[in-house]
């Protein structure tokens, strides 16, 4: 294939893209994408902000899934497509951290109010990243995780942290987010669980945003 037949099909490639995205949503160079909500962008002054973690990497429909969280309580939002399941944690956590520095360095990012969302192996890799980086995360919402990145926490370094986990009656990962929840708040992590039936599986963005509603009201105490 010529250089410029490669050029042209790239070119028009990005255009496709580009014409797909909804209305709001903007993606860079690394396939990260951000959506400021229209309220935020006309009042100005600094919001919190959700980094949104996928286990096959997370792609711009997720923010229109998410949406709903954005518009409803004014936050800045953000994909992480490197981050992944199968992939080590230093990994992640590397990609994870050049997405939330984005977010600090182009939006008007309140940066103690900066949090995670992740599902499964991707809500494991959220609490990993706020262990590992207390200064910078200040809490999250887990669907179905399970606690291997537990021994990562210092729990000095986590006081006033927020986590707000979901499990399922029936999920395999039940009883350790029962076990979380019971020792996050021990070690002064504000931890909140909530039960709801079924089986281990993502759910409806009202899920989530009654859990980023709980981060931003504990927040703001």
């Amino acid at each position: 294939m010529s250089t410029a037949r490669l050029l042209l099909l790239v070119a028009l490639a990005g255009t496709t893209l580009a014409g797909s995205l909804s209305k709001g949503v903007v993606c860079d160079s690394d396939s990260d994408c951000f959506y400021v909500p229209p309220r935020v962008a006309k009042a100005g002054g600094r919001v919190p902000a959700l980094a949104i973690l996928h286990c096959n990497g997370a792609v711009p429909k997720d923010l229109d899934t998410f949406r709903l969280i954005g518009d409803s309580l004014g936050w800045i939002e953000a994909t992480c497509h490197a981050t992944r399941n199968h992939r080590s944690t230093d990994s992640n956590d590397v990609d994870i951290l050049r997405t939330i520095q984005k977010l600090l360095t182009r939006y008007p990012v309140d940066s103690s109010r900066l949090f995670l969302f992740g599902f499964s192996g991707q809500g494991v890799q959220a609490l990993a990243t706020m262990f590992l980086h207390p200064d910078l995360v200040r809490g999250l919402v887990a669907v179905c995780p399970h606690a291997a990145a537990v021994p990562l926490a210092v729990w000095d370094e986590l006081q006033g942290h927020l986590v707000y986990l979901v499990t399922r009656q029936h999920d395999w990962n039940r009883i350790e987010n029962e076990k979380m929840h019971q020792l996050f708040n021990e070690n002064g992590v504000q931890t909140e669980l909530r039960t709801t039936p079924g089986e281990h599986g993502n759910g409806p963005a009202t899920e989530i945003l009654a859990g980023c509603r709980w981060l931003n009201d504990a927040a703001g105490k």
